[in-house]
């Protein structure tokens, strides 16, 4: 057959074999030496050793301060920025995340050089807003892949991110526009706009809406961009901004430092100015008295509401820390206010109206804020005085001790004692005047007049402090009530003697290096911990390098007689942790019951180990309840533990965490109700919580209320009750999210429907035996005493009525006049879920309060004024604000 097949001739085409064989030339051999070229070999589906070698040039043309450079403003820089976002981002980024060789990552960094300036920035902040018209309204596809469905949308997320990686990315922004030769109008132009983009909230709403569409189109759910999240791009803003801040002696040209307060100002429009401030100003907030010139001169050049946003900001990044009444940390606060205000009228005025405004930020901080700020302007004895008289004006004025919330007089009345105390200081005289003049006598005499217990109690403290500290031993005015010889009263009287001294700003040291030694101990601990099971292996095998024969000898029976001498030992028990088959899954060091507070706190706080915190949780309530009354273990540490559980998450789906931890917060309120119900309703309003940790701060007043008053018994059932099945699973929540909302609300749902019913049921009773016929033909039957005597319950005694006005009532009221006041319909505590059991706790609290109440006309008429002032606005139209507005009508008129 081979035969067959033989060639008869073989002839060779060797200008064919050369042109066949020759391969394509590439495009990373075109030379690239100018805009143009360079231009036209993007647009020609360049591979990536061609890309490199463009992206090459294009980088090394940033340095050009002369000829062509792809970061300066001009139509040419822009066609090819234009190409970068639109075609070469979509096409090649991916694949350059794949290669992992050194080419594609020197691309990667050539093309994010070339886009790291103003206009790049822009340019993919517009081809967002494109693709995110471009998505919107589409379905999500089940047949096509995510990566399919959104490759542009999410390569222009990453590469964003990869872009503003930089802290001092502003900073370079503004040398880049220095270097270029431009006229002083393109460069304050281009500034503008870097403002616009960065400060203004642009980027963060396009990435933010982004996100959001990413999720409905991906059938994953993603975590999003921290681009899209508002607290973490305002916290990368704010360490920008400080390494601006840094610049500012060294930028002595008066553009740069108005490039930098334009920046500053705009930053804190953002709608985020808390964390902006904190971050920006980290390096003083950490004691760093080095900048102190430079954060003074921005402040001072800063617009009036620019000032104070930065002020207010500022002391609530202050306030948010281990700020307490007897520490360094709170002359160190006021050490910073007083340095940042010195020589400044109109920041001192605004530190005024922070005290003594219209809507005040003093009444939703804690004493020692306001203590701060008091002895911040306690060294300017005008201020003082002329404080002082404002103060009187409030203190007099009528209209305000009969309709302002109970919370904003105490915070006035507590301002101006410390203020008396500071101006006593410097002038004896002056008190003496004010004690005479006719707006302190009318405030006295309006508050004593007044129908309020509280205002009253209010008025006759101002009355003997004053009259203490100016009048002699025989002639000071005093009170014989019961309250002069309350804890409050003394505590009141305490405060004009105050005589606190403004410290360093150096004194807010002590607070980091303690939380930079707690973090050294922590990475020392896990440093010296035992070798890892793979390691000691390897290391036992490469010691025994060298094996031996063991050789195996047969024992005789009769050699066992010589052991009859031993003693015998009983058979160990057996520990179920050796049943487990692995040796390496046998845990020894097993969690104890925490039997300390201190114990409890660490295994809540050690959410990694499993075992240790879930053990933490069970055994809260029992060992919360039980050293209440042993020791001051809880009262110590009972607001750290309130923060603890308000704040603390599901992170192993545990089926009783709801339960356990309503438990635990009921237990934490019962040990101190008055301080605890203060600080619940304080948390509620201001603390940065989400909607289903508003609800459970809301039942636990409403439940521990119950409690305090004696029916705590009747509410253990409901305490760990869940939630209702719904016969429509359409209308239901995943079960995580159902169980992550629905079961905090249960026990208020509970508790009103219950009263509900025992508050209709004796008017239903009373209307159906009056239709049955008159009195006089119907038979009556009467017991005898004994069996009467024996149905009858015991009266229980009611702790809540002592404290439910002032711990519990007042608190919620008063802080939602005040959150209406100052954010109108825009306040959280306004929306129907939490407005609904809002006021389902504030019916509860009432009911539970009882009759014998002595502050029963006042609260009736705070929460009367409260519901008419809920009914006439927007939410009461909501089907869940309705029930409860009625279900608070029938506890009032009941």
């Amino acid at each position: 057959m081979e035969q067959i097949l033989n060639p008869i001739s073989t002839t060779k085409n060797s200008e064919l074999s050369s042109t066949a064989l020759q391969p394509v030339q590439s495009e990373a051999l075109i030379e690239v030496h100018s805009p143009d070229n360079a231009l036209s070999a993007l647009t020609s589906e360049p591979d990536l050793p061609a890309l490199e070698r463009i992206l090459r040039w294009l980088d090394s043309s940033t340095s050009n301060q002369r000829g062509f450079n792809v970061l300066s403003p001009g139509p040419k820089a822009a066609q090819i920025i234009f190409v970068l976002v639109d075609e070469i981002i979509p096409t090649h980024w991916r694949l350059l995340k794949e290669e992992k060789t050194s080419s594609a990552r020197r691309s990667q960094k050539h093309l994010l050089r070339c886009l790291r300036s103003s206009a790049g920035c822009g340019a993919i902040a517009s081809h967002l807003r494109s693709q995110i018209d471009t998505l919107k309204g589409k379905k999500p596809q089940k047949d096509v892949t995510n990566d399919v469905k959104t490759p542009p949308l999410a390569a222009l997320i990453e590469v964003l991110e990869h872009v503003l990686s930089p802290d001092n990315l502003l900073a370079i922004f503004w040398t880049d526009i220095g270097t270029l030769a431009l006229s002083q109008t393109r460069v304050s132009l281009l500034w503008k706009e870097t403002v616009s983009l960065f400060a203004s909230g642009k980027l963060l709403s396009l990435v933010g809406e982004a996100n959001h569409i990413l999720n409905e189109v991906s059938s994953d759910v993603r975590e999003g961009s921290w681009i899209g999240k508002g607290d973490e791009y305002a916290r990368w803003l704010g360490r920008n901004i400080s390494h601006i801040i840094d610049k500012w002696r060294a930028w002595d040209a008066q553009d740069s430092r108005k490039a930098i307060l334009q920046m500053v100002g705009k930053a804190l429009t953002l709608g985020y100015p808390v964390q902006v401030v904190e971050t920006a100003y980290s390096r003083l907030l950490s004691g760093d008295e080095s900048l102190i010139q430079q954060y003074r001169a921005i402040l001072v050049q800063l617009h009036a509401h620019e000032q104070r946003l930065l002020l207010y900001s500022l002391i609530r990044v202050l306030s948010t820390r281990q700020l307490n009444d007897n520490s360094e940390y709170l002359r160190g606060a006021a050490a910073v206010i007083s340095a940042l205000c010195a020589d400044s009228a109109s920041l001192q005025d605004q530190s005024v109206v922070w005290l003594f405004g219209n809507s005040p930020e003093a009444v939703v901080h804690s004493h020692a804020t306001r203590r701060a700020v008091v002895l911040a302007l306690s060294s300017d004895v005008d201020r003082v005085k002329s404080s002082i008289w404002r103060a009187l004006e409030l203190f007099s004025d009528k209209l305000f001790i009969k309709h302002a919330p109970i919370l904003h007089q105490e915070v006035n009345i507590q301002v101006m004692l410390m203020l008396a105390g500071h101006a006593h200081r410097h002038d004896k005289k002056f008190l003496s005047i004010v004690s005479k003049s006719s707006i302190y006598l009318n405030g006295i005499s309006n508050h004593l007049a007044a129908s309020s217990p509280r205002a009253r109690f209010l008025g006759m403290v101002v009355g003997t402090s004053m009259s203490e500290l100016l009048d002699e031993p025989g002639k000071q005015l005093q009170f014989k009530a019961e309250e002069s010889e309350s804890a409050e009263w003394r505590w009141y009287k305490e405060l004009i003697s105050l005589n606190d001294q403004i410290g360093s700003i150096a004194d807010l040291k002590p607070l980091v290096t303690l939380t930079t030694l707690k973090t050294t101990e922590k990475i020392k601990k896990q440093s010296t911990s035992p070798i890892s099971i793979g390691n000691s292996a390897g290391l036992n095998s490469s010691s025994n390098t060298t094996s031996r024969v063991v050789k195996i000898e047969e024992i005789d029976e009769d050699s066992e007689s010589e052991d009859d001498d031993l003693p015998v030992y009983a058979k160990p028990d057996s520990d179920p942790s050796d049943d487990d088959e692995d040796p390496t899954l046998v845990q020894r060091n097993k969690p104890t019951v925490p039997a300390y507070i201190r114990d409890l706190l660490s295994g809540l706080r050690n959410t990694e180990d499993f075992d240790r915190h879930t053990l933490a949780l069970k055994n809260a309530p029992s060992l919360i309840r039980r050293k209440t009354d042993f020791g001051t273990e809880v009262t110590d540490h009972v607001e750290e533990l309130a923060s603890i559980f308000v704040g603390l998450k599901d992170r192993w789906d545990f089926e009783e965490f709801t339960k356990l931890r309503l438990q635990a917060m009921l237990a934490v309120l019962v040990a101190e109700p008055l301080r605890m119900g203060q600080w619940f309703s304080r948390a509620f309003y201001n603390g940065d919580y989400s909607l289903g940790q508003r609800v459970s701060i809301l039942t636990t007043l409403g439940l521990g209320a119950r409690e305090i008053a004696g029916m705590g018994k009747d509410d253990a059932n409901i305490t760990g009750a869940a939630a209702s099945k719904n016969p429509f699973p359409s209308k239901r929540l995943p079960d995580k999210l159902h169980n992550l909302y629905a079961l905090e609300a249960a026990p208020l749902s509970t508790l009103s429907t219950q009263l509900e019913q025992t508050m209709i049921q004796p008017l239903a009773a009373s209307a159906a035996d009056k239709l049955t016929g008159p009195n006089a033909l119907k038979i009556r039957t009467f017991s005898s005493r004994m069996s009467v005597e024996k149905k009858r319950q015991k009266p229980i005694s009611n702790a809540l009525a002592k404290i439910v006005s002032e711990g519990f009532f007042f608190p919620l009221t008063g802080r939602w006049a005040i959150q209406i006041q100052a954010l109108g319909t825009n306040a959280p505590q306004s929306s129907p879920l939490l407005l609904s059991h809002l006021l389902k706790t504030l019916s509860l609290i009432l009911h539970a309060a009882g009759l014998s109440t002595i502050t029963l006309p006042q609260l009736t008429a705070e929460f009367w004024s409260f519901l008419l002032n809920i009914r006439s606005s927007s939410s009461a139209a909501d089907p869940s604000v309705l029930e409860a507005l009625l279900f608070s009508f029938l506890t009032l008129l009941d």
